[in-house]
């Protein structure tokens, strides 16, 4: 095993300057794999996407440049932090052969007022005694 004294005074200096550039770096560095994590969490199209360019192992490199895009604007997009336009997403989605099925919610039928009360009128409560306000 090598000791301090093997090792050339200027490689433990540059030793020592790398740490600390990890140490200054690894909280943002943290924080942008959250914002991976959370962005690809999303139950959304463009989360389902986000996963699937994840999930099909190519350099995020070669997916960019498939696209047409800065691998910095990909990067955004996984994070969160950027939108991309729906033919992009759509290049995206054949560069890493993506399969995304949509299917429309049922309808939703708005909530009917409570039984026994009239819509548009107001009971209003003083000192024991009722009284009825028209709404407006």
């Amino acid at each position: 095993m090598a000791t301090t004294k093997d090792i050339p005074k200027e490689l433990l200096e540059q030793l020592r300057r790398d740490r600390d550039r990890i140490a200054t770096e690894l909280p943002e560095l943290i924080e942008r794999g959250r914002l991976l994590d959370e962005a690809a969490a999303e139950n959304s199209l463009c989360g389902h996407l986000r996963r699937a360019i994840h999930r099909s192992g190519r350099p995020l490199k070669n997916i960019a440049a498939e696209v047409g895009l800065d691998v910095f604007v990909l990067c955004d997009f996984l994070e969160g932090t950027r939108t991309l336009r729906s033919d992009v997403l759509d290049r995206l989605a054949q560069a890493v052969v993506a399969t995304i099925h949509v299917e429309p919610a049922p309808p939703q039928r708005p909530k009917s007022p409570t039984p026994g009360k009239k819509a548009g009128k107001r009971v209003w409560k003083s000192a024991g005694t009722k009284k009825r306000k028209r709404d407006t």
